[in-house]
């Protein structure tokens, strides 16, 4: 049984009005979209109302804007439909220190058990992978051939995510030996920790 097979996982991203919930920073869209056997399965994404204006420098990065999200749904609106598609499946994410604090709060905020899945970050995978070039989503899109990235979007992000994890992961297995997806989730922390900039 190879390493694709069996369990699905979840890719996420979200898309934000800054760089912190704690600096008081909210999301504006979250998206998921799961991997089973290997393959791209259902796919979700909403909006979401911050409470709060967007500033013109989160608007640049992603293209929301408050007219966008004036209508979109509460953050306790999301949050269980998040908590249904993740259940206890590992999740996958493209450098998650930025994304799991807004999840975290969001699941705090609306009263949801915490996500506390494994986690295989793909970022770490590719710094494992790859000396030098950029490691930024967009950039190991090109490197792997993957469809060229246009403005931050959470669902295009979490697709980009997800096909990035199929490649990364199958490199993993052939060049790594990695036979789990407990080591896989392993290796990519152990390496974000080493590659950590200081």
């Amino acid at each position: 049984m190879g390493l694709l097979t069996g369990t699905p996982l979840v890719a996420l991203d979200t898309e934000t009005t800054g760089m912190s919930p704690e600096a008081g920073a909210a999301l504006v869209e979250v998206a998921s979209v799961v991997i089973e056997n290997g393959a791209i399965g259902a796919t979700w994404s909403s909006l979401v109302r911050p409470g709060s204006p967007i500033p013109p420098d989160a608007t640049r990065v992603h293209g929301i804007t408050d007219a966008m999200v004036a209508d979109a749904p509460e953050p306790c609106a999301i949050a269980g439909r998040l908590r249904a598609t993740c259940g206890d499946l590992p999740l996958v994410f493209h450098n998650a220190p930025f994304d799991l604090p807004f999840l975290a709060d969001l699941m705090r905020r609306s009263g949801e058990r915490p996500l506390l899945n494994p986690i295989v970050d793909t970022l770490g995978l590719a710094r494992g992978l790859f000396e030098g070039g950029g490691n930024s989503l967009g950039a190991l899109a090109a490197r792997l051939g993957l469809p060229p990235q246009s403005a931050h979007r959470a669902l295009r992000d979490a697709l980009t995510t997800a096909h990035l994890f199929l490649r990364l992961a199958r490199r993993w297995e052939e060049e790594r030996e990695t036979r789990s997806l407990a080591e896989l989730a392993a290796a990519s922390q152990d390496v974000l920790r080493l590659t950590a900039r200081r």
